[in-house]
């Protein structure tokens, strides 16, 4: 298996919504879809909520203007992601996953991106070997 295809998508809570709010919204609720849809294609399914620590942060807001969690989708090969792309492609899916997202997300601002991994130091995998930079 080669590099590993890997997407990062960046989410802001809807207006109107805690941090903790969207939080127990997408664990309890919106993560279900992706327990539902994600496989086969998708390898590894995470999400990374995003909280403050810089004490100049105002309260209320989240740790960057525009968001408040990434979501990281591993696949074994992009046309794998494609694959899964077009398993939720059809109109009814898609309308489904909108307005899931619509209870919880503000949907101007999700932004996806692939992820392009350079490791400095650290093993590469959990259990794996200690990897230095040459």
């Amino acid at each position: 298996m080669g590099d590993i295809y890997k997407l990062m998508t960046l989410l802001r809570r809807k207006q109107g919504t805690t941090h903790e709010q969207f939080k127990a919204y997408y664990e309890n609720v919106h993560s279900k879809m992706g327990d539902k849809y994600l496989p086969p294609y998708c390898k590894k399914y995470l999400r990374h909520y995003l909280t403050p620590i810089s004490p100049q942060m105002k309260a209320g807001q989240p740790p960057h203007p525009d968001f408040d969690a990434g979501v990281e989708l591993w696949f074994d090969t992009e046309a794998d992601c494609k694959a899964f792309e077009a398993s939720v492609s059809a109109p009814e899916l898609v309308k489904e996953i909108i307005a899931d997202e619509d209870a919880f997300v503000d949907r101007s601002l999700i932004f996806r991106y692939r992820i392009e991994d350079h490791l400095s130091w650290g093993p590469p995998d959990p259990g794996k070997v200690l990897v230095k930079r040459q």
